[in-house]
């Protein structure tokens, strides 16, 4: 019996170069690998791909704001930098960042990664839908800007064509607040069972913008627009809160599996959203700019 054909490894020196590599044959990128060694492993990933590695590339990496306040993250930035960066306040992106697997895997895993494998149980998605983000997708021909919601196609499905690198996560300047929280069954490596993100905004007490995104809530994470309509104009008061809380069932589509079962994911979806309302809330109050 042959041996089966193993792609080349690749270790480019720059974007340029890892562009080329990309779209001269079929490739996986390896930035982190914490899901991609697996995935090639088991076959998920045809093990005849060549991989090119972008971990060593600078121009992937960092976090950096610009003077009008947009945020741009670059797609190899680890987890774990992201979840300790000082330089936004705590966010629904950086908490997500802080509850993938276990320290290792945040040390090693970036957040282009946990992004393009597109688990609808991705700790940090919700975050980047509630943020507005733009994903900046480029290839040998240029590069165009993804908004977020319309990214994600399915479990493991996005628009990323097969010669394209996400390069940049960009969130836009906001004078909100976010937080994210998520349920499990245990404190520490295991995938959210559900999860909410909430975006706040608020102007003399009373919220002028939202936005609510689930995550392992439907086939994709999904923002959850009635949700975020019914907080605005309010006070935030409790009352309105578990109204609005009580609205994410409206989006939501869980399924049964391993890890939970569509009624008790929906029993714990308003709880979780009005929790992480309140996280929102506190934060701007406290004046964090994001």
């Amino acid at each position: 019996m042959s041996e089966p054909d193993v792609g080349s490894y690749r270790r480019p020196d720059n974007l340029a170069e890892a562009l080329t590599l990309l779209d001269r044959r079929p490739a996986s990128v390896l930035a982190g690998g914490t899901d991609l060694v697996v995935l090639r492993a088991d076959g998920t990933v045809d093990r005849a791909h060549d991989i090119v590695d972008i971990k060593g590339l600078s121009e992937l990496r960092g976090i950096s704001r610009d003077a009008d306040g947009t945020l741009t993250i670059g797609a190899a930035t680890t987890l774990r930098e992201l979840a300790w960066t000082t330089v936004v306040p705590p966010n629904a992106i950086t908490d997500g960042a802080a509850l993938v697997g276990g320290w290792q895997t945040r040390v090693r895993g970036t957040l282009g990664g946990n992004i393009c494998r597109a688990s609808p149980a991705g700790d940090t998605l919700p975050g980047v839908l509630a943020a507005h983000a733009q994903l900046e997708l480029a290839s040998t021909t240029g590069t165009r800007l993804v908004p977020a919601h319309d990214f994600f196609t399915g479990p493991g499905r996005t628009v990323r064509e097969p010669n394209e690198l996400l390069t940049r996560v960009i969130v836009p300047a906001s004078r909100g607040a976010s937080a994210y929280l998520r349920f499990t069954y245990r404190r520490a490596m295991d995938l959210a069972v559900v999860g909410v993100a909430v975006h706040l905004e608020i102007e003399n007490g009373r919220c002028v913008a939202a936005r609510v995104a689930l995550g392992a809530a439907a086939a994709t994470p999904v923002p959850a627009p009635e949700a975020a309509d019914a907080l605005v104009g309010t006070e935030l008061d409790k009352p309105s809160v578990a109204a609005a809380a009580q609205l994410v069932l409206n989006t939501a589509t869980p399924i049964d599996d391993g890890r939970g079962s569509r009624a008790h994911r929906r029993t714990v979806l308003p709880v979780l959203a009005k929790r992480a309302i309140g996280i929102a809330l506190e934060r701007a109050r406290e004046g964090h700019p994001r």
